[in-house]
């Protein structure tokens, strides 16, 4: 798999046993997610990894087998967990990611307005392609460019919205209702 952006996604792995032994640099290390193809991939490897640990340096009264993750890069925290994270969900979100027509940027900014469980992968990006209307310098500048879309600066739909409005920044004040911005990406409300 490769992802979109210029950044790879991945996580620092260690692992329990080791914390506690106070060894867990020992084996530790960073793990480029786009190296794998799925979950199941990227869990065999570790499991493999932590059978080779076990063989190069055992740790007595204990193997090395429950995950622990202490740092990730270049994905949504929203999947991070040290113990319990969802490779499964993670790898089906990277997919989505790589084939969507929209840019990393647009994806985080839909993210950060919360109104989508990003882990409910489908619907997450259904409503962001559905939602999704373009990226704008200020609401003023995207409630002009709403009005010329629509057709208000046509002469026939003089005298209604958006020529009631004094200017622009009332104009995208009512707009706004119906619409979110986030880092400069405006959506319309589902």
């Amino acid at each position: 798999m490769t992802t979109t952006t210029t950044d790879t996604p991945k996580i620092f792995l260690t692992d329990y046993a080791s914390y506690n032994n106070g060894t867990q640099f020992e084996f530790g290390h960073w793990v480029e997610l786009d190296q794998f193809n799925d979950a199941d991939e990227l869990g065999e490897y570790i499991a493999d990894h932590f059978a080779e640990a076990d063989r190069k340096s055992p740790l007595f009264g204990s193997i090395r087998e429950e995950v622990m993750i202490t740092d990730f890069e270049c994905f949504p925290k929203e999947f991070y967990s040290e113990c319990s994270m969802n490779f499964e969900v993670l790898y089906e979100y990277l997919e989505r990611v790589e084939s969507s027509h929209l840019d990393q940027e647009v994806i985080e900014a839909f993210a950060d307005l919360g109104s989508y469980d990003i882990e409910e992968v489908d619907s997450f990006f259904d409503a962001l392609e559905e939602s999704y209307v373009g990226e704008f310098n200020s609401d003023a500048d995207f409630a002009e460019n709403f009005a010329e879309e629509c057709g208000y600066m046509e002469g026939e739909k003089v005298g209604s919205w958006p020529f009631n409005n004094v200017n622009w920044d009332r104009a995208a004040q009512d707009l706004m209702y119906d619409y979110s911005e986030s880092n400069g990406h405006y959506f319309r409300s589902l």
